[in-house]
């Protein structure tokens, strides 16, 4: 899962000489530039739609759990076929916007719920506690076994397996 609250991501650098690459943060809001770098000159690709198959494209997936969203996974594009992205290390450049809400205010409130359920979890392993043995006190601590609570995890569910997808 990636920002909740929009963020700006200027001039990210992928490795080309492969047909896709996958941006760091999603969902993706919208994507401001995608420049291909070959030979040292600079080609700006432009969006593939359904009306237009530009010979230097790009084709950006959906994002499953809401489909006005874009996934971090970019194609290269020509002419409506698969291509490759030039070869060459951090030649490929990418300026987005990736996030599902404005501001905080704005986020829905299931984000809100996991995420105070996920911190109640964390911090319960800094808290002072003690458990009866017989007659006696002894200090407990309650580490958690795991981060992500069962019930934050299923409000996220759709989200979590969605990035599960794009990461392996």
């Amino acid at each position: 899962m990636g920002p909740v609250v929009v963020r700006t991501v200027t001039e990210e650098a992928h490795d080309g000489g492969h047909s896709e690459v996958f941006l760091e943060l999603f969902p993706v809001r919208s994507i401001t530039a995608v420049v291909e770098f070959a030979d040292g000159t600079a080609v700006p690709l432009a969006a593939e739609t359904h009306t237009d198959r530009p010979a230097a494209a790009y084709l950006a997936g959906r994002y499953k759990p809401d489909r006005s969203l874009m996934s971090q996974r970019l194609w290269r594009r020509s002419g409506g076929a698969d291509a490759v992205f030039a070869a060459g290390r951090s030649n490929i450049v990418v300026s987005y916007e990736a996030g599902r809400f404005d501001s905080t205010d704005d986020v829905a409130q299931k984000y809100k719920n996991a995420a105070e359920l996920i911190l109640i979890n964390l911090w319960r392993s800094q808290q002072d506690s003690v458990g009866a043995v017989s007659e006696y006190d002894v200090p407990a601590s309650s580490f958690p076994a795991f981060a992500v609570p069962r019930a934050a995890r299923d409000m996220l569910l759709g989200e979590i397996q969605e990035s599960r997808v794009m990461l392996a």
